[in-house]
C-alpha cells in the first residue's frame, strides 16, 4: 500500500509536470523515470508462479517496447517477456510472470527496457534501452502446522494444548469449533504472532473420534485474506471416577477408631464430598470434605458395630461451569481389639473379587503354641480347619479366592500355655477391574507398518506392584505379533506406554481390534488380572506413481517447441483431487504453455496423461523439476517431484539419410563463411527497412490527399 500511494504521488507530479511545460511551449526535463516493481499476485509456497507488475513513467511515446528481467539468484525465474506495440506517454505498467523456488528471500534482479524507436512529431527516431537494478523481496505466504497434544476425558471439561507452527512469521488470529466435542475455550478470536504457539483449549469430548476444526484468519503480503482450515483429531478417553483413600485399613471392635479420609479427583477441580459409614457409629450422621484444586482430606471417628465398615461419599464437584457427581465407596476390616497374650496378623487387610490371593497369617504367643484357622464366604486351598503351629512366631500362607463381594472371615484361635485367645478378621472385597488402555493415535493409515502407542491407566485405588501385559490382533485383516510387556510399580492414576506395530493391509478401510490380558499383582499381595479389547480406525490412502516421460523430440533444437508428455497412475485403493503438475524451468527454456497442468480427479487403478511444451532459447543440457501434487478424501496434500534432462542441439539438424543408408547433416557455418552470413543478414534488413519506408511515405501522401 505503501508503494502504491508513493507511486501514485510520483505519477500526479509527473502528470502536473508534462502539461505545465506543455502549456508554456518548454521541452520536457524528464524523459524516462524508472518507479520501481511490486507484487501484483505473491507466490503462495515454492514452486508457485507469482506476478511482478514494473512501472515506467515516459514522457514520449516508444514503439516496438519490450520489458523483462534478468534475476540474479536461483530464487526467481522469469516465465515470460512482456513485448507492447508502443508505450507512453505517460505512466506504463507491464506484468510479468515469474516462478519462485523459495520464500522469505531477497533476489536482486536487472530489469531491462528495450524500445526499438521513439516517436518524435510524425517520424521515428531510434528508441532506447534502459538497464534498472531492483531487489525483489519474494514474502513469506502464511501457512501453519496444527496439532493437538493432551487426553480429553468424554463428558468432563479437561484442558489440552492447541500447538500451531509455522516456517515463517504468522501473523493471523484463530478461532476453534469442536466436531463431537464443545469448546468451552477458548470462545473467540485468538492473536497469534510468532513461527510457534501453544494455546490452551478447554473442551468436553462427547465421543472418542473427537476433533478440532482450527481457522485462521490471516492476510498475505499484499494484504489481501486468507483463510487456513485444519481438522485437528483430539485423544479422548473415558473419564476415571474419583478415588477414596482410608487410612488405616484395618479397624478394631469396642471402641473409637480415627479414620483419615483422602478424595482424589481425576481433574484439578474444587467441590465438595459427604462421606458416611454404614456397619459403624459416627458422632455425626456425615462428615462434609471440602474440596480444593481436585483433593480433599479430612477425619472422622467412628465405631465399628459389623465385620466391616464401607465409607461411602457423594462426590460433587465442578469445573469449567460443568458440575459433576460421582458415588465412591471403600471398604476397611474389622478386627477383634488385642487383649490376650497372643497376637495375630493378616496380610493384606483387603482382598480382591475374582481371583486367587495369597493371604498371610502371621501368629505370636510366649513359648510353643498352636493356631486353628477357619476360613468363611471363600474358596480355600488348605483343609478347614486349617492348623499350624510355632514357638514365640509362626506363619502360613492362604490362597483364598472370594465367593462374592462380601468380606470374607477369617476365625483365628491361638492355643499357648496361658490358655486360649480367639480372634475374628474380615476382609472386605474389592473389584478388579482396575485399568483403562487407550491407543494413541486411534486413526491409521491402510497399507504399510504402523506404529500404535497403547496407554495403560491404573484407574483404581491399589498400586500394582508388578504386571504382565499382553497384546494381540484380534482380527484377521491385520498382520500382527502378540506383544508382551512387563512393568514395574504403577501408583493410581499412574499410566505406562506401550508401543505396538503391525501391517494394515492396503485394500483394507475399517475397524481394527485388539484384546489385551493383564496379569498384576497388587501392594496388597494379591494377583489377578484384567481384559478387554480396544479398536482402532484404518483409512486408505491414494498412491500416485510415474510410469513413462516422454520428450517429443528426443533432441530439440533452439527457438523450437518440444513436449514433454508424464502418465501418472493411480495404484491405490482411493481416489484423488486436484491432481496437478507444475514445472519449474531453468534459466534458457521458456514454456509455451502454462506450466502447471491441472487434471482434477484421478480414480483408482486408472491413468492420465499430462502434456507440457516449452521452447529452448540456446543450445545446452537443462534440468526441468516437476512436481506432481494431489490431494486425498481426507483433504491430506501429496506431492512427487521429478526431474527430467533435456539435450538441446547446439543447431545441427538431421537433412535425411544419404547415400548408403547414412544420415547426412546441413553444413556447419565456419569461420571463412562467417562474414558472408553477416553481408547477407545485413541486406536482408536493409531490404526491409526500405520497404517499410516506401510504404510508410506513400501512406502519407495518401493521407495529405
Amino acid at each position: 500500500m505503501k508503494w502504491t500511494i508513493t507511486a501514485l504521488v510520483i505519477s500526479m507530479a509527473l502528470a502536473a509536470l508534462a502539461y505545465s511545460q506543455a502549456t508554456v511551449g518548454l521541452t520536457p526535463s524528464v524523459d524516462y523515470l524508472w518507479l520501481g516493481a511490486k507484487w501484483s499476485q505473491v507466490p503462495k509456497y515454492p514452486g508457485d508462479i507469482g506476478v511482478l507488475t514494473l512501472s515506467y513513467y515516459l514522457s514520449n511515446q516508444y514503439v516496438d517496447v519490450s520489458v523483462y528481467i534478468d534475476p540474479k539468484c536461483p530464487y526467481l525465474t522469469p516465465l515470460e517477456t512482456a513485448r507492447l506495440p508502443s508505450a507512453g506517454p505517460g505512466v506504463v505498467t507491464v506484468a510479468l510472470k515469474v516462478s519462485v523456488s523459495a520464500l522469505n528471500v531477497t533476489c536482486p534482479v536487472n530489469v531491462v527496457f528495450h524500445a526499438t524507436y521513439k516517436a518524435a512529431g510524425s517520424s521515428l527516431t531510434d528508441g532506447m534501452e534502459k538497464v534498472e537494478y531492483a531487489e525483489i523481496y519474494i514474502p513469506p505466504y502464511p501457512t501453519a502446522e496444527v496439532s493437538a497434544r493432551g487426553v480429553a476425558y468424554i463428558g468432563l471439561p479437561s484442558a489440552i494444548t492447541l500447538i500451531v507452527k509455522s516456517p515463517y512469521l504468522l501473523t493471523a488470529s484463530l478461532s476453534v469449533q469442536g466436531q463431537g466435542a464443545r469448546v468451552l475455550s477458548p470462545t473467540g478470536q485468538y492473536a497469534v504472532n510468532s513461527t510457534y504457539a501453544e494455546i490452551p483449549v478447554i473442551l468436553i469430548a462427547d465421543t472418542y473420534s473427537a476433533s478440532l476444526l482450527v481457522t485462521i484468519q490471516a492476510r498475505d503480503w499484499l494484504g489481501n485474506p486468507v483463510a487456513l482450515t485444519y481438522a485437528v483429531p483430539v485423544a479422548a478417553a473415558p473419564t476415571p471416577p474419583p478415588v477414596l483413600y482410608i487410612s488405616p485399613t484395618t479397624l478394631y471392635l469396642n471402641k473409637y477408631n480415627r479414620v483419615n479420609l483422602t478424595i482424589q479427583l481425576p481433574v484439578a477441580a474444587d467441590g465438595l464430598a459427604v462421606v458416611t459409614a454404614s456397619g459403624a457409629v459416627m458422632p455425626q450422621s456425615s462428615i462434609t470434605i471440602p474440596i480444593k484444586n481436585g483433593r480433599g482430606s479430612g477425619q472422622v471417628e467412628v465405631y465399628p458395630v459389623a465385620n466391616a465398615v464401607v465409607f461411602t461419599a457423594q462426590v460433587t464437584y465442578q469445573t469449567s461451569g460443568v458440575s459433576k457427581t460421582d458415588q465412591i465407596s471403600a471398604t476397611v476390616s474389622v478386627q477383634q481389639t488385642v487383649g490376650g497374650i497372643a497376637k495375630v496378623v493378616v496380610k493384606p487387610s483387603r482382598l480382591i473379587a475374582g481371583v486367587t490371593n495369597n493371604v498371610t497369617l502371621i501368629a505370636s504367643a510366649p513359648g510353643p503354641f498352636n493356631v486353628s484357622v477357619t476360613v468363611s464366604n471363600a474358596a480355600v486351598d488348605k483343609p478347614q480347619p486349617f492348623y499350624f503351629g510355632g514357638a514365640d512366631t509362626a506363619s502360613a500362607s492362604l490362597l483364598i479366592t472370594p465367593l462374592s463381594n462380601q468380606p470374607v472371615t477369617i476365625a483365628v484361635s491361638i492355643y499357648h500355655s496361658a490358655g486360649v485367645d480367639q480372634y475374628t478378621i474380615n476382609l472386605p472385597v474389592t473389584s478388579s477391574s482396575i485399568f483403562t488402555v487407550i491407543p494413541t493415535p486411534s486413526i491409521v493409515k491402510s497399507g504399510g507398518n504402523r506404529t500404535v502407542i497403547v496407554t495403560v491407566i491404573n484407574s483404581g485405588d491399589v498400586a500394582v506392584q508388578k504386571a504382565v501385559v499382553t497384546i494381540s490382533p484380534a482380527s484377521g485383516n491385520v498382520l500382527a505379533s502378540t506383544y508382551t510387556f512387563q512393568i514395574s510399580r504403577l501408583a493410581p492414576l499412574d499410566s505406562v506406554q506401550l508401543p505396538i506395530s503391525f501391517i494394515v493391509p492396503a485394500t483394507y478401510s475399517g475397524t481394527i481390534a485388539f484384546t489385551y490380558n493383564i496379569v498384576y499383582t497388587t501392594e496388597l499381595g494379591t494377583t489377578s488380572s484384567a481384559q478387554g479389547t480396544f479398536y482402532l480406525q484404518s483409512l486408505q490412502t491414494p498412491v500416485v506413481n510415474i510410469t513413462s516421460v516422454t520428450v517429443v523430440p528426443t533432441v530439440p533444437e533452439p527457438r523450437r517447441t518440444f513436449y514433454i508428455s508424464l502418465t501418472v497412475v493411480n495404484k491405490g485403493f482411493a481416489s484423488v483431487s486436484n491432481l496437478q503438475v507444475e514445472a519449474k524451468l531453468p534459466r534458457g527454456i521458456r514454456p509455451v504453455t502454462s506450466p502447471i497442468y491441472f487434471a482434477g480427479q484421478l480414480d483408482p487403478q486408472q491413468t492420465a496423461t499430462i502434456p507440457l511444451s516449452f521452447n529452448a532459447t540456446a543450445p545446452g543440457q537443462y534440468q526441468i523439476e516437476l512436481t506432481i501434487s494431489y490431494t486425498d478424501q481426507y483433504g491430506n496434500y501429496y506431492t512427487i517431484p521429478y526431474t527430467v534432462t533435456i539435450n538441446v542441439a547446439n543447431g545441427t539438424r538431421f537433412l535425411g539419410p544419404g547415400p548408403g543408408g547414412r544420415p547426412t547433416t546441413a553444413p556447419q557455418v565456419g569461420a571463412s563463411n562467417l562474414g558472408q552470413t553477416w553481408t547477407y543478414a545485413a541486406a536482408a534488413v536493409a531490404v526491409i527497412i526500405a520497404v517499410i519506408s516506401a510504404l510508410y511515405l506513400r501512406r502519407r501522401r495518401k493521407l495529405k490527399s
